[in-house]
């Protein structure tokens, strides 16, 4: 449809109840309509016209190979340079209720030349229907602030065009061939949606324009207008001059300012730490898990939840020989985050382990003499220093699978919710069975019952271990304050964790996520986030021998005589 020597056929999908150009004009033309289409392409709007309102069509298209596409559906179509046709000549004897010039005036030279010869061929009543890219596009003007002025093959700078237009220019050139505006569309078209969208994404360069730049981009009714798409008749027919912007294209410049402006003023994106604790781990499993991360750590980057990550792998043992295997699978993980990895400390225990991590974090960040090297124990721990309100802390299992996204819906909710301290997931088991990580407040015969009890006793006193398991309320929806959550995964601000004090390192493997679950809860909220999903390969401790039935009696015996027996 180039008025120029161009090969480009502009092929278009076409769907009449879209919000395109094209889909614009068709709305806007009757069915049985006499229509002559200059610049006709191969054809994708004649053919609708024709075929579904039965419009009789005549055209011009510069390019052979679209006009042969294109002829069936037209009655003349003149495969001819537009510019040097005298239209009246060509169409002699023809009057049109409309004319269409889709995407055609601005690869003319000498546009307002068609332009004036239009009035001469409307049939009373007539309208000319013209869409013309918007040269005041606020990508297109971001990318001249850059000194760039990037030719395209398509879009606002497609590289066949040779005129353009904003809207009080396009709206002159028709007053100056005798044509006024009785209507005026658009499409609008996001910066992020656009050819210039990569300036203006995360690392973009326009994101570090000021506010001022910014507010001029995109304080304007037009800012986000892609194309114009107007409705002219002849000046003596005209009544009520059309010239503002749709209410929605100039909403939708209001509203990406906002959002922009919104960005620029946020604070300082927060800081994640990760911490996972090791005993002699599988360490291909373990690669996986780390790859996993990865992918969910470079997702809440992009979606701008997160800025610095550090993870902190604990060795506990057993032995010296898994300190040179672990660092080698963390340097061949490249993970995209600060990595350290504590070892030499024996196996301290799991609640110890992480504590020793948290507290690497602290002095990593805040660095403080004063700090003690081993893992704090007591009450009201603040990490030698007071935290920024935004950080936050994974306590990850080094048998868990993070979802891509799983990272961003938790820090997403954690910063739309202030009030929340911790999200525990929703979870499945490499079988892709549901596991139930929150829990009520257990008694002897429920950790009896779901830890040691044969299969067929299980199946009887299913209702109660399901009461006990919450599987009523954790589901799809989001569940506030349940009174207990597991330690596979607890994503938590770390001012709250500091505040209690951590783990309570006594408990060294098992019920300390049930202690530490309780404490959080008088101090912040715990919440089940179905959207944060994660696969779980863990087991219980009945399956794993007798000495770790003996740590699960310990453990369970000391949680008890601190918050209280309940039998049954």
């Amino acid at each position: 449809m180039s008025a120029v020597p161009t090969a480009h056929v502009y092929h278009r999908t076409f769907d009449p109840n879209s919000q395109t150009s094209l889909a614009k004009l068709a709305r806007r033309i009757r069915p049985g309509s006499r229509v002559l289409d200059l610049g006709a392409g191969p054809g994708v709007l004649g053919r609708y016209l024709a075929e579904t309102l039965g419009c009789t069509m005549d055209g011009v298209e510069y390019n052979p190979e679209a006009a042969a596409e294109a002829a069936p559906w037209y009655r003349h179509l003149e495969c001819a340079d537009l510019e040097s046709l005298v239209l009246g000549e060509t169409f002699a004897g023809q009057r049109y209720d409309c004319i269409l010039c889709a995407d055609i005036l601005e690869h003319l030279r000498q546009p307002g030349a068609i332009l004036a010869q239009l009035p001469g061929l409307l049939a009373p009543g007539g309208q000319v229907l013209a869409s013309v890219p918007n040269a005041a596009h606020a990508g297109l003007i971001a990318e001249l602030l850059a000194g760039d002025f990037r030719y395209r093959p398509e879009g606002l700078l497609d590289e066949t065009h040779l005129r353009f237009f904003t809207r009080a220019s396009l709206l002159r050139l028709l007053e100056e061939r005798g044509l006024r505006s009785v209507a005026l569309d658009a499409t609008v078209v996001e910066l992020g949606q656009s050819e210039f969208a990569d300036h203006w994404a995360a690392g973009g360069w326009a994101e570090t324009l000021p506010a001022e730049v910014i507010r001029a981009l995109l304080d304007r009714p037009e800012a986000l207008i892609y194309q114009f798409i107007v409705t002219a008749v002849p000046v003596a027919e005209a009544g009520t001059t059309v010239e503002h912007v749709p209410a929605e294209a100039a909403a939708a410049a209001q509203a990406a300012l906002t959002a922009r402006l919104a960005l620029l003023a946020r604070p300082v994106l927060p800081s994640l730490s990760i911490a996972i604790v090791t005993h002699a781990p599988d360490l291909q499993l373990l690669a996986t898990v780390l790859e996993r991360l990865d992918r969910a750590l470079r997702h809440a980057r992009q979606q701008r939840l997160m800025d610095e990550a550090r993870l902190v792998v604990v060795d506990n043992g057993p032995g010296t020989d898994w300190r040179e295997p672990l660092q080698q699978l963390l340097r061949e993980a490249a993970l995209s985050a600060t990595v350290e990895l504590v070892s030499g400390q024996g196996n301290v225990g799991y609640g110890a382990g992480h504590n020793l991590a948290l507290l690497r974090v602290a002095d990593a960040l805040i660095p403080n003499p004063e700090h003690s090297p081993s893992p704090p124990v007591g009450e009201g721990w603040d990490g030698g220093a007071e935290r920024p309100p935004d950080a936050y802390h994974l306590i990850l299992n080094p048998d868990v699978l993070l979802e891509e996204d799983a990272l961003s819906e938790g820090l997403a909710f954690l910063n739309a919710h202030p009030e929340a301290g911790l999200v525990t997931p929703a979870t499945w088991g490499n079988d892709g069975q549901r596991q139930y990580l929150c829990k009520a407040y257990p008694t002897v015969l429920d950790l009896a019952l779901r830890g040691f009890a044969p299969a067929g006793l299980r199946r009887r006193f299913q209702t109660r271990l399901d009461r006990y398991e919450l599987r009523d309320q954790t589901g799809d929806a989001v569940l506030w304050d349940p009174p207990i959550v597991s330690g596979c995964f607890m994503l938590a601000r770390r001012a709250a964790l500091e505040q209690v004090g951590g783990f309570r390192p006594e408990y060294f493997l098992y019920f300390e996520d049930f202690d530490l679950s309780l404490r959080l809860a008088a101090v912040t909220r715990l919440v089940y986030v179905p959207t944060v999903r994660i696969v779980h390969l863990g087991g219980h401790a009945a399956r794993k021998g007798m000495r770790h039935i003996g740590m699960f009696l310990r453990a369970a015996t000391r949680f008890f005589s601190r918050h209280g027996w309940r039998g049954w």
